[in-house]
């Protein structure tokens, strides 16, 4: 049995500055690795109460999403994820649904 890669990007450019742009793949079953960085290293989650308010955002969205992370690391501008996902094409919205919680800090 096949399984459906479905493939996710936000430009139909294959470029981006002459360098080639990497494709996001969704897969269903898989381990994900998952890291971001503040738009300008802005230390957003420097304060207690910021990382509070991230931790709080990200097992809410990972159980919407049925994200199983097994490691997370927060630093003052960025954070990185290693978990597992049942279904690829969730991905996405959990992404665009946490990192959207977060514009009005």
């Amino acid at each position: 049995m096949s399984k459906r890669i479905n493939q996710m990007s936000r430009s139909q450019n294959p470029e981006h500055r002459g360098r080639h742009r990497f494709e996001h793949w969704l897969l269903d079953n898989q381990i994900y690795f998952i890291t971001a960085r503040c738009r300008s290293r802005f230390p957003a989650f420097r304060t207690a109460e910021a990382k509070t308010v991230f931790w709080d955002r990200f097992e809410f969205f990972s159980n919407e999403f049925g994200f199983v992370p097994w490691i997370t690391s927060q630093l003052d501008n960025h954070y990185h994820k290693l978990g597992h996902l049942k279904v690829g094409k969730k991905l996405p919205k959990l992404m665009q649904r946490l990192h959207g919680s977060f514009q009005n800090w």
